[in-house]
């Protein structure tokens, strides 16, 4: 039999592991936002000459950026929220309240995340207008995006998010 204490041990460290790959994957995207939004500036304005792909690239960064750490964003209560009434409710009528805004995110993610998997099969042939490969890769990062959230959403059940008043000790997510 597994000790409680190193499952949840593990959990953690899981959860740090997963939160250190999508910070570090959004940081190198941001990075080659800016490199490649400098360098668009150079070419144009110093060689006379622009850049076909890199707009098109951009665009894409931005949208798997999104897409990738809105879920992190989520448990860390960086959404808007409109909390004034629920967070002057009882406690018991909070948690109520909680519990099923926390379904309908997760049904909503759910749904979004199977017709955003359909649409990028899709649309699996077209390709990129510069950049030349399938949209699948653009397109899937809806359904990759939301199932990831969705992960964070079923998390809040165990470990209220930062924008609930129930707090529990925080999985650094």
């Amino acid at each position: 039999m597994t000790d409680p204490a190193q499952q949840t041990s593990l959990v953690v460290r899981i959860a740090a592991f997963y939160t250190r790959a999508v910070e570090t994957a959004a940081i190198v995207a941001m990075v080659m936002l800016v490199t490649v939004a400098a360098y668009q500036v150079f070419c144009r304005y110093v060689l006379n000459a622009s850049l076909f792909w890199s707009e098109e690239l951009m665009r894409y960064l931005m949208i798997w950026t999104a897409f990738l750490t809105a879920g992190i964003v989520y448990t860390r209560g960086g959404f808007l929220g409109m909390r004034a009434l629920v967070d002057a409710a009882p406690q018991r009528v909070t948690l109520v309240a909680d519990i099923v805004g926390q379904l309908a995110i997760l049904t909503f993610l759910l749904v979004v995340a199977w017709y955003g998997f359909e649409f990028a099969i899709r649309t699996a042939p077209s390709q990129a207008v510069a950049l030349q490969f399938s949209m699948f890769w653009v397109h899937v990062s809806v359904p990759v995006g939301c199932v990831l959230m969705a992960l964070h959403v079923i998390a809040g059940f165990f470990v209220p998010p930062a924008h609930s008043r129930h707090h529990a000790p925080q999985v650094p997510l």
